[in-house]
Order: C-alpha cells, then structure tokens, then sequence
C-alpha cells in the first residue's frame, strides 16, 4: 500500500509538471485578463463514517479568468479514486471557482458513485490546499474533506500591458 500512495504522490506532481497554459489578453483601457488552464492532482482524506489515514486520489482540469484586479473566476472538473477497499472510481464534480488570487470558493455539483448520491459541494481553497464539505442528497449527510493538491494560486496579471513586452525586450524573463 505504501508503494501505491508514493506512486500516486509522484503521478500527481508529474502530472501538473506537464499540464497548463496560459493565455493573455489585453483589454482597452490597459487592464489585462489571463486566462489560465490548469490539470492538476492531489490527495483527500475524508471524514465519512471514520477518519482513514489512506486517502482517495483526485484528478482535474481547471480553467480561470483571471484579472490584473486579482479578481478570478472560473470552473473546474474533476475525479476521484478511493483507494480505501482497492481501486475505485468514487466520484466526479463540476465547480464554479470565484474569489480573488490568495483565496478561491468552490461551489458544485456531482456524483458520488460509492455512495450512489448527486451531491453538493462548498470549499474554500488557497495555495495547494482546499477544505470543504459534499452534501449528499440521498442521504442528507455531509462529508467534509481536506484536500493537498498540486495547484498554486493563479499566476498574477501585470496591470500595465507594456510590463512584459518590455520585460522581455530587456532580456528578463
């Protein structure tokens, strides 16, 4: 089992090394937005019946509109695996993301397969960490959750469009 979690750890990290983009766009009156697009992974510990020290594994893809006012919204989906009684698929979820770039919320909807429920979810996220809490509608019950994921907080937007340009022209990266 220790082989799987540190296997899974390393996947993780791989796979947000490899996956993102960014994408700037310039808007009269000299504010910029960025739109960033983002796959990330991490770990979930839940506290459903009992607190377990094996955590499920979840995978995503977001993408954010972010503002030189450190204003950010988006939507993000995602996955996860429950590695508690061996490998299974235990639920997805579509989120709106909303906040500003230190802190995000996370407000959405999915389906939890092991428990055969849609459910709700609310968190609040920062820097590679997210707490929250699933509803489950068929049973009424919540789930809270702590999440350490791969993703950062949003890239900042330089509020003046000429920063890069010139950044660049300078031999600064």
């Amino acid at each position: 089992m220790k082989k799987l979690l540190v296997g899974a750890i390393f996947m993780a990290y791989a796979f947000n090394l490899y996956a993102g983009s960014v994408v700037t766009t310039i808007i009269p009156g000299g504010s910029q937005t960025q739109t960033e697009n983002r796959a990330f992974a991490g770990l979930v510990w839940t506290l459903k019946d009992q607190f377990s020290f094996i955590p499920d594994i979840t995978f995503g893809i977001r993408s954010l509109r972010v503002k030189s006012s450190d204003t950010v919204n988006g939507a993000e989906l995602s996955a996860r695996i429950s590695l508690q009684n061996g490998i299974a698929f235990d639920s997805a979820r579509l989120s709106y993301i909303g906040g500003q770039r230190d802190l995000l919320g996370n407000i959405g909807i999915g389906y939890s397969f092991s428990d055969a429920s849609i459910l709700g979810t609310l968190a609040v996220q920062a820097a590679h960490v997210r707490v929250g809490s699933d509803l489950l509608l068929t049973d009424k019950k919540f789930v809270p959750y702590l999440e350490i994921l791969t993703l950062d907080k949003p890239h900042n937007v330089d509020k003046k469009p000429n920063t890069i340009i010139n950044n660049q022209q300078n031999g600064f990266n």
